[in-house]
């Protein structure tokens, strides 16, 4: 049965909702002045979710009291004792898109609800079959870039060779923003050691089994508590848990110095996925800071088709192991070894003891055996992308051609 993704904010009246339809549950994200402070979900009868039960839910939430205390504490230090003493950082968001002019326009028509003022937002055509994106860009006050080598990689470095601002911000085509979202992710640049920040990536629907199942393998949320990673305090090579690439920004300078998307890695490569995590252990072996926080919040659309979601767990094993072969080989890191056998133990062989015994929560048999089977060519992926990835970065590549559009 689908379940309804709703927003709480626990300033405001908790009243019934109603118009739910056939949804038998609700997803319900708690806020205190916009701070997102956890999820939990709560039952609905009759198209409604009422308040009584929203209530009696958010009384027995785990910690919430200790939340709400942080919440409220944070929240009267902005207002009274921490004055703004200094200027976020100029910005432009890149958005990477390959023929999805639908989630594109859901993205887009977001982005202009953004409450951070200035900054700019530029569209990358990935390799595109038609000019469909083009027309569609061509209705918004953003710049519209193509890049014709196929890799989410390669478009992500394009847009921050093209970008104008300090900070790029990076999302995909099939994420919604906050309102609030921009200047979430800016704020922790304000300290020089911080070469990254990620936020906390919501689903934006759980409309199908495919989707609720991606949401129980865990998602891509990382949490509601704040985190400062670096390489004291974690293996370089273990980058895939600081966050996700749907939600991310990096310095420019950074970017375009360390090429750090200059590597055959992720969607459209062989190696389907990896390329945020490659970029993030770059970061943190030259000792530098990424951090996670909640309040920089966005909405995924997960893959609806079951199908689909069998590729995408099969694509983060391949890019996975891709990713630590190449901090392996290219890098000397033993410590991806380790890594690697830690992922394949406590996570593949873990989730299939859970699924051969029923435990709860468990994934389809298919799913898990999709990974694991899955493995092995993230080595192969590893050389053949270096080959490939030699072969792009000697084309001579033509200028591209950015068109400023006025709102």
């Amino acid at each position: 049965m689908a379940t309804c993704v709703l927003e709480i904010e626990l300033t405001h009246e908790i009243r019934d909702r109603q118009g739910l339809g056939d949804y038998g549950q609700a997803l319900v994200l708690l806020r205190f002045h916009g701070r997102p402070l956890g999820t939990m979900r709560v039952p609905c009868q009759d198209g409604m979710l009422r308040a009584a039960d929203l209530c009696t839910a958010i009384e027995s939430y785990g910690n919430l009291s200790r939340h709400l205390t942080q919440a409220a504490l944070t929240h009267w230090l902005m207002q009274h004792e921490l004055p703004i003493t200094a200027q976020l950082p100029t910005w432009s968001i890149v958005i990477c898109t390959r023929d999805r002019t639908d989630d594109l326009r859901r993205c887009l028509d977001s982005l202009l609800k953004l409450q951070t003022p200035g900054g700019e937002v530029i569209v990358v055509d990935n390799a595109p079959s038609d000019s469909s994106t083009a027309r569609l860009v061509a209705d918004y006050p953003v710049r519209y870039v193509r890049e014709d080598r196929i890799g989410l990689n390669w478009a992500r470095s394009r847009g921050a060779r093209v970008a104008t601002g300090d900070i790029v911000i990076y999302t995909d085509d099939d994420v919604v923003v906050d309102v609030g979202w921009a200047s979430a992710i800016l704020e922790p640049f304000s300290h020089p050691c911080v070469a990254a920040v990620t936020g906390l990536t919501m689903p934006l629907e759980l409309e199908t089994e495919a989707q609720e199942l991606f949401e129980a393998y865990g998602g891509f949320g990382r949490g509601f508590r704040r985190r400062v990673f670096n390489y004291t305090m974690m293996a370089p090579s273990a980058a895939g848990i600081v966050g996700a690439g749907a939600n991310m920004a990096i310095r420019r300078e950074l970017i375009n110095d360390m090429h750090l998307f200059d590597a055959e890695l992720d969607c459209g490569t062989v190696a389907r996925t990896g390329g945020d995590a490659y970029a993030f252990y770059q970061l943190l072996v030259k000792g530098y800071q990424i951090v996670y926080t909640p309040q920089a919040l966005v909405w995924h659309r997960h893959r609806r088709d079951y199908a689909s979601l069998r590729k995408t767990l099969a694509s983060y094993s391949v890019g996975g192991f891709a990713f630590l072969t190449r901090c392996w080989l290219r890098h000397g890191d033993w410590q991806a070894l380790a890594v690697a056998a830690s992922w394949f133990w406590n996570d593949h062989l873990h989730q299939l003891a859970c699924t051969l015994g029923r435990r709860p929560g468990y994934l389809p048999l298919d799913l898990v055996l999709a990974q694991i089977t899955a493995i092995p060519l993230g080595p192969w992926a590893y050389f053949v992308g270096r080959r490939l990835e030699g072969a792009a970065s000697a084309e001579v590549v033509p200028e591209t051609v950015l068109v400023r559009v006025q709102p």
